[in-house]
């Protein structure tokens, strides 16, 4: 199964480095445009999908129903719940830093927030729903920062952690055959390297 993780586009709350959650916030202009870029950029290398999932979150959500739009034949949206971001708690709308630095520490709880581990295995048990669905497709899913953190990490925890830098709208290429999930491309390079008003936590 060949699986493309795309982060939504930026929201006003990523742009003053608010920490979102399950907060249900839509896409800025900024974000709007981004997607539109992702699109292009598919649409330029005649990209296409066989299935394709979201988060139940709008910008997520958005994100995904603009992108597909610059498609051939684009797949009708999905919403899978395992995908919506981490339940941050008590830690929603506060500022990232210094938070990201409290609960990124290792073994980190709190009641009400969602721990790693916990988080992990939400996004491992999706995994497995969408391979035994679709086995030999190509889909790709719409969805949040620690969502992809947490693939990249059941990928391959020695290179990537919650920490990973990813901007808003990345791209991510990775395959999984039913036991082992494997990284492709990281962060793919459609994407202006200095794009303004970014929010890569």
């Amino acid at each position: 199964m060949k699986l493309y993780l795309i982060r939504h586009g930026q929201t006003d709350q990523n742009k003053q480095y608010v920490i979102q959650g399950w907060t249900d916030n839509p896409l800025n202009q900024n974000g709007i445009d981004q997607a539109h870029q992702v699109g292009q950029y598919l649409k330029r290398n005649h990209k296409t999908f066989d299935f394709a999932y979201t988060s139940p979150l709008i910008r997520a959500s958005l994100t995904g129903e603009i992108i597909l739009s610059y498609l051939k034949n684009p797949p009708n949206l999905m919403v899978d719940y395992h995908f919506i971001e981490r339940d941050f708690g008590v830690f929603e709308n506060l500022p990232v830093p210094p938070t990201i630095k409290k609960i990124t520490t290792a073994g980190f709880t709190q009641k009400g927030y969602e721990e790693d581990n916990l988080l992990l295995k939400r996004i491992e048990n999706g995994l497995i729903g969408l391979y035994r669905k679709h086995p030999h497709d190509s889909i790709v899913l719409f969805c949040h920062s620690h969502v992809i953190k947490s693939f990249l990490i059941l990928a391959d925890p020695l290179t990537y952690n919650y920490q990973t830098l990813l901007n808003n709208g990345s791209m991510h290429d990775l395959s999984y055959d039913g036991e082992k999930l494997i990284v492709n491309q990281f962060n793919l390079g459609f994407q202006e390297e200095k794009t303004q008003n970014n929010h890569p936590f």
